[in-house]
């Protein structure tokens, strides 16, 4: 999106100025992008192993709801740093850098890692579960997930369905 944001046109002169304007930058965001798709790409295979297992004890969930709303909210912090970064100047990198540091430290720490828009692009859902004391991740409905059961994922608070 950063990218795109600074072209002016889709001509190959414009990309190619875009991509010149500081390549070093273009190249780290595409690497933490392949480095995200993967973790997160192991992370639904590690799920979707501990959902099949079958010594792993099914907990039906009550209470629940829908939080793929919260995720978008999630999104659009990062829409300001994304429409405000200038990859030609370095103090908008360090900015926009810190910014997004702060907005995962307090993610991290507030244990909302599931807050992820390729989750919902993968067809994926989020609800809470016992007034928010669960995640539940699933590609299944609420109505679904009443009559199925879920799987804790380790020890974390999040259930896979």
């Amino acid at each position: 999106m950063i990218f795109l944001n600074n072209l002016k046109s889709f001509k190959s002169e414009e990309i190619k100025r875009t991509w010149e304007s500081n390549p070093s930058l273009w190249i780290i965001l595409i690497v933490i992008g392949i480095v995200s798709l993967l973790v997160l790409i192991l992370w639904f295979g590690l799920m979707k192993k501990e959902a099949k297992d079958t010594t792993q004890p099914k907990y039906d969930l009550k209470n629940i709801k829908r939080y793929d709303s919260e995720i978008l909210n999630y999104f659009v912090t990062f829409i300001i740093p994304i429409l405000s970064l200038d990859p030609k100047s370095l103090p908008s990198i360090v900015m926009n850098l810190l910014l997004v540091v702060i907005e995962g430290i307090y993610y991290i720490s507030n244990n909302v890692l599931y807050f992820n828009v390729i989750l919902l692009i993968a067809g994926f859902h989020v609800y809470s579960a016992e007034d928010e004391k669960y995640i539940i991740v699933s590609r299944k409905s609420r109505e679904e997930i009443y009559f199925g059961g879920c799987v804790q994922i380790g020890t974390t608070n999040i259930f896979y369905c």
